[in-house]
């Protein structure tokens, strides 16, 4: 899914993910090290910051699926998301974006899969991921 908005922003993107999640626990972890230009910003599903940046779009946090992105007024969902975030990493990571050329139901039908089984390949947490001191201006509240 893919919602637009009207008003162009300057600020970073931001990624959403399900902070119960250990496989989008590890994906953030993953973004932390190879986002060198700190382009992205994080915020658990689970949080009043993903239901305020999700309010303008209509969209539940719930309802949202493991992980997000939202870039200037557009919000990206399922392998969408995946694609644009990997696209914005740079060398090697933006040539992985190249997948975009598979069919859009063929890539949400297997980010489907994985999302709908993450639990139990990598497990659950009791709470939301929290912010280190080397990376706590990168965590919304």
């Amino acid at each position: 899914m893919r919602t637009g908005m009207n008003q162009p922003s300057h600020e970073p993107s931001v990624i959403l993910f399900d902070g119960e999640c250990t496989l989008c626990d590890g994906w953030v972890s993953f973004l932390l090290r190879h986002d060198t230009r700190g382009r992205f910003r994080f915020a658990p599903r689970q949080s009043d910051a993903a239901r305020r940046l999700l309010t303008p779009f209509g969209v539940e946090p719930d309802k949202l699926g493991s992980i997000a992105l939202i870039a200037d007024t557009t919000l990206y969902t399922r392998s969408d998301a995946i694609l644009h975030i990997l696209a914005r990493l740079g060398l090697p990571w933006r040539v992985l974006s190249g997948l975009s050329a598979i069919p859009r139901p063929i890539r949400d039908r297997a980010y489907a899969l994985l999302a709908r089984n993450r639990y139990r390949l990598a497990g659950r947490r009791d709470q939301c991921r929290t912010a280190g001191p080397e990376d706590g201006d990168r965590f919304l509240r």
